[in-house]
């Protein structure tokens, strides 16, 4: 009769074999997966970093063309002549531009001026505003919902009054003083460029020449 007891020892080294080389299997198996899984931040911070770059040369490419577009529409700076001023300007004029003076409410000769045409800066002749973003406010000035050119003008913390915190609007060219720009205007800017007539003039849309702003001479300085 055929007897297992002599392969007894045999089969149970073959069998123990066997289960070591599966749990060996396993073991390499585990290592291999703890390996790829480890690696998978490192794969993708790479990925990010391809990513980012791109997107990095997009955002790169978008900044330069905005500074670019920026630069574009920036004001060409000019100094100007202060003893040639008070002979061109009226007191009013120069005192408004020059000293940042205010001209009474409802004394401009632009505070219901309705006519299609370009607000200049007085003092340079640099368009400022358009008569298409012109609108009565009824605070006694001529009120604008938007500038010409966001390069046209440059705007300044004013604290002159401690209780009145207000945002000073100059002309980016010969830096003349313009006015005050408020947050209440109409749709769609919500602004309120609130501009002395002192320091403007108006060019009709089908004109040429200019016809240079005249204020009232002498008249008291009030705040905007």
């Amino acid at each position: 009769m055929f007897s297992l007891s002599r392969y007894a020892p045999w089969a149970r080294n073959i069998a123990l074999s066997c289960i070591a080389n599966k749990h060996r299997g396993n073991l390499n198996q585990l290592k291999t997966g703890v390996i790829a899984v480890s690696a998978l931040p490192y794969a993708r911070c790479f990925a990010d970093s391809r990513q980012g770059g791109n997107d990095g040369d997009e955002g790169g490419k978008t900044t330069n063309s905005r500074a670019r577009a920026n630069m574009e529409n920036k004001s060409e700076k000019i100094t100007v002549n202060k003893e040639e001023l008070r002979k061109r300007l009226t007191p009013l004029q120069y005192q408004v531009t020059q000293e940042a003076g205010t001209e009474r409410p409802f004394t401009g000769c632009y505070n219901k001026h309705n006519e299609k045409g370009m607000y200049q800066c007085i003092v340079c002749h640099q368009d400022l505003f358009s008569s298409d973003t012109k609108y009565d406010s009824g605070c006694g000035w001529p009120a604008f919902n938007d500038v010409v050119d966001k390069g046209k003008v440059t705007l300044h913390r004013d604290a002159s009054i401690p209780e009145r915190i207000r945002t000073e609007v100059r002309c980016a060219r010969c830096n003349a003083h313009m006015g005050h720009v408020f947050e209440d205007g109409p749709k769609p800017t919500r602004k309120r460029y609130c501009i002395n007539s002192a320091s403007i003039e108006f060019v009709q849309a089908d004109t040429t020449t200019s016809a240079q702003a005249i204020s009232p001479q002498g008249a008291p300085i009030a705040q905007q």
